[in-house]
């Protein structure tokens, strides 16, 4: 995701890669794929720094909070791989 190698993710790094045109409040039309893109981003916030920039901690910090509340590891596995556009696993 650190397509510069900066050691952070910029928010135009993950918009490039996240799809949050299969969120269900945008296929609801109830909000816009930014207005889900920001929520996102917003959720690597916790704890860190406010600056819009997600740290590698941030970003493990966050799918460990995440993980913890998805009982199956297979569900959890697809979920990451639809949301990032990522290819194969055996999962679901």
């Amino acid at each position: 995701l650190d397509a510069d190698g900066s050691g952070e993710i910029e928010p135009n790094e993950i918009a490039d890669k996240y799809d949050a045109s299969k969120a269900e409040d945008v296929l609801k039309g109830r909000k816009t794929e930014e207005e889900v893109l920001a929520e996102f981003l917003a959720n690597f916030e916790v704890g860190g720094s406010k600056d819009g920039l997600v740290t590698k901690k941030e970003f493990l910090d966050y799918y460990e909070r995440l993980s913890a509340s998805i009982d199956n590891d297979d569900y959890f596995e697809l979920m990451i791989r639809n949301a990032w556009h990522i290819t194969g696993g055996e999962g679901w």
